[in-house]
């Protein structure tokens, strides 16, 4: 019996055949392989090809999660850690052990794990060209595509100049010289989907060296593309007839020009007759058959199957709901499941053991040639753009990493036979080493917040009568807009004393790859339908138009990762030179009083904002569904009622500067509350808040503004306190950060539930009040100490501004 079976698991391998470069693997499937075995007590459960594979599967996501673990310093991307493994479990490390890899990997299993493989590729390239917008090669500037085109050219040129000095030195091997355009000309690559991956996974997408590396990395693929057909061409020209290769290239144009010229054109037309939810199972189905015939075409055209994806998704609109819905539904599967395996068969296919002498290391010199030029190249076109040196640097080392459009690449003219073994094993390794190197030092030399800290941080006490106060309100969707127009006009916007409103409306970046920030009446030229957007500018617009002369407002949309998204709200404040950036809460109540929608991304996008902006924040707790008396204050009769509890310390000074606007409001009505204990004493704060309540209190006079003093001997008392205002209140203002040690916090401290929003910000977010919150931050704790001096002239230039 045992016999049998070795005998039928040694009929699945005939035998090797001679191939171009080394022996080859002749495999015959026996039709039992295929078919799912009957049980551990009665066979061999991995004698099916189903089982083998969903071993090897579990193995390659097993192994590399293992890997990522110890390799975590590195910040090694996840696709490189699947080549990793692959590596580690093929031919080169464990599978010298031939009974392993007979059991594990047979030769049989192997051509069915690359069959899955390819399709997981070819489904992986169709979402990257849906998430890619043909409208950017338009919007490059001269300086990316100069950038761009060096970053392409440079590298090709010094590889090609370096190959002929070595082989002026020296007869080079017939094959070596063969596969060295291709091997030229794929590392000049630097393919757009794997340097937005890049960026999005080292959350600088939407920087300003993100956005330069993306259009030059567009420009880069343009020139890499063309010269690849070029090539491609030529090498079929050699291998046969000059009239194949000229149909070859010419069926290859006519393909693109039909899916760009008639496919594209009908699937925008039926993009904007579509709602969302909309019929979408139909499409769904419908395009992902025109993907497989894409697929096909492209390998009866002598293309890979990844081509014509690559095209059809280009050609489908990003915009939702076509481009959102397909890479929501293939990505996952795609990403989790089926890619995996082709990166996984890439690094099985390296052999460490072969030596290739002298001319390896030739092969190895011109490949590291061409990342030298990849780098220099784009760093002396950088500065030459006026990009500053330290940005370059970052710049320069993201260019030169590769992903798996280069691995594609490797792995395409290796099972063609254009590029040997020895030399596939080379890119490969060099690949890996170099982009794992990259990407901690592009982490460690880059960081965005640094452009707009480094003038320090603008706040509301800095403000002086007379000149305009300046708001970013960023905003989600329309839910926050009445309390937030409310919070606005409460500032008391006058000709003599307005403020500038900036509107910046966050959307999260889905079914595309770049990051936007642009001014609204540029993004409104692009839209063909209104949107809840288009709402909230008709609000504001209004709100502008209701107090002209008091009120600027200018609109901005941010398209960009939740992880990423705090750079454009910081750069935006930067540029604006705001006082205050105010950002919706990330949990919603409905009407009923209940905990809505709570979105985990935007809490950390906040506590990004916190801690980098340059200027204070503050986080709205909106719960104006929840209050009976939710209106607009411009439209009404009864006043706004406003509650500043003041603990002390910088945050809760900050907030009562910001409460000096609300006091000739005639619709406001203003109460401070503050809250001692006479056994604590700060000195220097107390005096620091003590100069400002006074200021305040002269500048209010007998003006309709209530001022009450308490005392709490704990948390608890604080909280009672904080109750006597909740029949009577719209929204309450508090300052994030109070003295640990304080005993006005004791007690609280252990359940808070939202350490960003402090003690007592935390509290009210949990806790049953039905009035809004607007938690204010001077500046986050620890990032640098309060400069007291500079505090009390400030203080000081309030009261001398005031009448």
């Amino acid at each position: 019996m045992a016999e049998n079976k070795e005998l039928e698991r040694a009929a699945a391998t005939i035998g090797t055949v001679p191939g171009p470069y080394q022996p080859e693997y002749l495999v015959c499937q026996r039709m039992g392989h295929v078919i799912s075995p009957q049980g551990i007590w009665f066979s061999d459960p991995f004698d099916s090809a189903f089982s083998i594979l969903m071993l090897q599967i579990i193995l390659i996501i097993f192994t590399t999660r293992i890997l990522l673990f110890f390799l975590k310093p590195l910040r090694m991307n996840l696709l490189l850690g699947y080549i990793l493994a692959g590596i580690i479990m093929g031919p080169a490390v464990l599978g010298r052990n031939k009974a392993y890899f007979a059991k594990v990997f047979p030769p049989g299993s192997i051509v069915v794990l690359m069959t899955l493989a390819d399709v997981g590729f070819m489904i992986h390239l169709f979402t990257l060209g849906i998430q890619i917008s043909t409208d950017m090669i338009t919007k490059t500037g001269k300086s990316a595509a100069f950038i761009g085109s060096m970053c392409f050219l440079l590298p090709y040129a010094l590889g090609f100049l370096t190959f002929s000095m070595l082989n002026s030195f020296g007869n080079l091997d017939a094959t070596l010289k063969q596969s060295m355009p291709f091997i030229i000309v794929v590392n000049s690559v630097s393919t757009f989907p794997v340097i937005t991956s890049l960026l999005a996974d080292l959350r600088i997408l939407n920087s300003e060296v993100g956005r330069m590396a993306t259009h030059a990395s567009l420009v880069s693929d343009m020139w890499s593309w063309s010269m690849s057909l070029v090539v491609n061409t030529i090498n079929l020209a050699f291998n046969s007839s000059k009239m194949d290769s000229v149909w070859s290239m010419v069926s290859t144009v006519v393909f693109v020009a039909v899916i760009a010229f008639i496919v594209r054109p009908l699937l925008r037309w039926s993009n904007k007759f579509t709602k969302e939810g909309e019929e979408e199972e139909v499409q769904f189905y419908g395009l992902v058959i025109i993907l497989l015939c894409c697929g096909l075409l492209s390998e009866i055209l002598g293309q890979h199957s990844g081509f014509g994806a690559f095209l059809m998704g280009l050609a489908i609109p990003d915009r939702p709901p076509l481009g959102v819905t397909l890479v929501q539904k293939l990505e996952t599967i795609s990403s989790v499941l089926l890619v995996p395996a082709f990166m996984a068969t890439s690094g099985m296919r390296v052999h460490l053991g072969d030596k290739g002498g002298t001319w390896s290391v030739f092969t190895e010199l011109i490949i590291l040639m061409g990342y030298v030029g990849k780098f220099c190249g784009t760093l002396l076109s950088a500065i030459f753009c006026g990009m500053p040196f330290w940005d370059a640097i970052p710049l320069s080392l993201i260019m030169c990493c590769k992903g798996i459009i280069e691995i594609a690449i490797y792995v395409l003219w290796y099972d063609r036979k254009i590029v040997p073994d020895q030399v596939y094993t080379q890119l490969l390794l060099t690949m890996l080493i170099a982009t794992t190197l990259a990407r901690p030092t592009i982490a460690y030399l880059y960081d965005p917040s640094r452009r707009y800290l480094v003038q320090g941080r603008k706040t509301l006490q800095e403000w002086k009568e007379g000149v305009k106060m300046q708001f970013l309100v960023c905003l989600h969707d329309e839910d926050h807009v009445p309390t937030i127009m409310n919070l606005l006009e409460a500032s008391h916007p006058t000709p003599h004393c307005p403020i500038a409103i900036f509107v910046l409306h966050l959307q999260e970046l889905q079914g595309r790859s770049t990051s936007v920030l642009v001014p609204h009446h540029h993004r409104h030229k692009a839209a063909s339908k209104a949107t809840s957007y288009d709402h909230i500018v008709n609000v504001f617009q209004y709100y502008e138009e209701h107090n002209c002369g008091s009120v600027v407002v200018q609109h901005f949309t941010a398209i960009s990762p939740y992880t990423s998204m705090h750079n454009d709200i910081c750069t935006l404040a930067s540029d604006k030179r705001t006082n205050l950036v105010i950002v919706p809460f990330h949990q919603m109540w409905a009407i009923d009083g209940s905990m809505g929608s709570t979105k985990h991304a935007i809490r950390k996008m906040n506590k990004n904002v916190m801690n980098k902006a340059p200027c204070s924040v503050g986080i709205l707790i909106d719960r104006g569904p929840l209050t009976s008396s939710q209106h607009m204050l411009m439209n009404e009769s009864a006043p706004y009622r406003i509650v500043l509890l003041f603990l002390g310390g910088a945050d809760d000074r900050e907030a009562l500067a910001y409460c000096m606007r609300m006091v000739e409001h005639p619709k406001v009505d203003l109460t401070i509350a503050r809250v001692k204990n006479d056994k604590y004493l700060n000195e220097e704060e107390s005096g620091l808040d003590q100069e400002l309540i006074d200021d305040f209190r002269a500048i209010v006079g007998k003006r309709k503004v209530k001022y009450v003093e308490e005392t709490a001997m704990d948390g608890v008392g604080t909280t009672q306190v904080i109750c006597s205002f909740e029949d009577a209140i719209d929204i309450l203002i508090v300052g994030k950060h109070h003295d640990p040690s304080s005993p006005l916090i004791s007690g609280l401290t252990e359940w808070n539930e939202y350490p960003e929003l402090g003690v007592i910000g935390g509290m009210l977010a949990t806790s049953d009040f039905q009035f809004s919150v607007l938690v204010v931050q001077r500046e986050p704790v620890g990032s640098e100490p309060f400069d007291l001096s500079s505090e009390m002239s400030r203080s000081q230039s309030l009261s001398r501004s005031s009448p």
